[in-house]
């Protein structure tokens, strides 16, 4: 008897509170409030944060497609400048003929395995030049400046016993196609 008389004491006491207008405010407020947390965000929050990491997944994808533009852009500058077919043979042919454009003296000439640098294949020359420190570097400058893709690796210098000569030991890299 006491529980149901506590219970009609609560209903009661709460009819009462609702005549109640500013008691009356805060509950239908507390009451918009949960439905709201309940009905809206709860089942939005989940789909804002699948939002978000498929924004952001988007974003690294857009990031990866300028990334690969840039470099299709950067590959064309340079691209002209690989030979299609080439092999060491043909990049010793055409080095020699670099060399024979200067008034050089070719003491050694060799030709090592290829290097590989990426998806590209790297021929590797060592030579050895005498000449005039002018002459050695024009023959520089034309390795440079040629229209294809070498690069010297190692160069040493060394003055001949009357110092007219000066001995230039390298060693270029050249890109195959």
């Amino acid at each position: 008897m006491a529980i149901s008389e506590s219970k009609t004491d609560f209903k009661s006491d709460l009819i009462l509170r609702l005549h109640n207008p500013t008691q009356l405010r805060v509950l239908v407020t507390a009451l918009a409030l949960g439905i709201g947390y309940a009905g809206v965000y709860l089942p939005l929050g989940s789909a804002l944060e699948e939002a978000q990491r498929r924004r952001s997944a988007g974003r690294a994808r857009l990031e990866l497609v300028h990334d690969v533009s840039r470099l299709r852009s950067q590959i064309k500058g340079f691209e002209k400048r690989l030979p299609t077919k080439s092999d060491p043979n043909e990049w010793v042919e055409y080095v020699l003929g670099g060399i024979r454009r200067f008034p050089l003296k070719m003491v050694t000439m060799e030709s090592l395995p290829p290097r590989t640098m990426g998806p590209y294949k790297m021929v590797v020359l060592r030579i050895a030049l005498e000449g005039t420190f002018k002459e050695l570097n024009h023959f520089l400058r034309w390795l440079d400046g040629n229209e294809r893709l070498l690069r010297v690796d190692v160069i040493k210098l060394d003055p001949d016993s009357n110092r007219r000569f000066l001995t230039m030991h390298l060693t270029v890299l050249g890109m195959m196609g």
